[in-house]
């Protein structure tokens, strides 16, 4: 089966910006490795376009961006995408869900009776910026720190990695960043203290539910 990608980008407040921005940066990767992207962005964020989608295509990974809870994912202006009345959408399928807490009912809906696999956070997803880089979140330090890490899961399973080897990959990179802040910390920098904080929270948080074993290949 040929690889195909749905990712969906709301923007329309400083994190979902941020996180669309990120993932644009998958999204290059993909194609350079001939990924086939459906890529729902802004407005096109939204439950009937993407609900329309799934029913005629079959994507072998689901990234979603956008503000969550522990039963729902939203896209654009905080519209409800992913619920546990449609859940079933997600079954049999590779999801990476970078929204607050949807690891924590949500995703283990998806897998129940499922080959696929839900990766997560059972926890809130979240990352600090520099006021001065939110014109331009790709030069932001600050929050590379957090989103880098968390585009290593995509981009390793894109390139056919299991989803635990996306998990550890992703893992070891914040690992790495949580030492570089630590030595930020050393040095007596204004905020390290909080933002090993909020980076140790997204590592413990992340959570990979289902078949760790899945990989875009086996779809």
């Amino acid at each position: 089966m040929d690889k195909l990608i749905l990712v969906t980008r709301p923007k329309y407040d400083d994190g979902t910006e941020y996180l669309s921005a990120y993932a644009s940066e998958v999204l290059k990767e993909a194609e350079s490795l001939n990924v086939e992207v459906k890529d729902f962005e802004g407005i096109k964020a939204n439950r009937k376009e993407v609900e329309k989608y799934l029913s005629i295509k079959k994507p072998n990974l689901l990234f979603l961006n956008g503000h969550g809870n522990e039963n729902e994912i939203c896209g654009h202006d905080g519209e409800i995408i992913f619920s546990l009345s449609n859940v079933s959408l997600l079954k049999d399928k590779i999801t990476y869900a970078r929204a607050c807490f949807a690891a924590l009912n949500l995703g283990v809906h998806a897998v129940k009776d499922s080959k696929g696999c839900f990766i997560g956070y059972i926890y809130p997803f979240s990352f600090w910026i520099d006021d001065k880089r939110s014109a331009t979140p790709l030069k932001d330090k600050t929050a590379s720190f957090y989103l880098t890490p968390s585009n290593e899961i995509i981009l390793s399973l894109v390139k056919g990695k299991t989803a635990k080897e996306a998990d550890e990959r992703s893992r070891k990179i914040m690992v790495d960043n949580m030492r570089k802040i630590l030595v930020m910390e050393q040095r007596n920098e204004p905020c390290a203290t909080g933002m090993l904080q909020i980076l140790w929270g997204n590592y413990d948080g992340q959570t990979v539910l289902g078949n760790e074993e899945a990989r875009i290949n086996n779809f």
